[in-house]
């Protein structure tokens, strides 16, 4: 069964200058992790992923640590959950 996300206490607000918020994102400066620093960007979305998902039920903690641990686990055959659910696509056109 589905509980409420362990990191909540790193979920941060993206404030606008001029009041209000963007939205909410989980900081992944606030886990105080220096294996964070060295994971290529790729697998920093993973986490983020990962961690925004975190439940204990379809995603759990000790599926975080794997990736956190991405250099230990990266030789070993190992399972993450995947649940992609942001997708920013960059528009490059231009308009004369």
């Amino acid at each position: 069964m589905a509980t409420e996300n362990p990191f909540k206490s790193i979920l941060k607000t993206l404030e606008k200058p001029d009041g209000g918020e963007f939205g909410k994102y989980y900081s992944l400066p606030a886990l105080n992790d220096p294996r964070i620093d060295r994971l290529p960007y790729s697998i920093r979305i993973l986490l983020e992923s990962a961690i925004r998902n975190c439940d204990e039920f379809q995603v759990k903690i000790k599926d975080v640590e794997k990736i956190i641990d991405w250099e230990n686990t990266s030789p070993k055959q190992v399972e993450i959950p995947f649940k992609p659910a942001r997708v920013l696509l960059q528009v490059n056109y231009v308009v004369h």
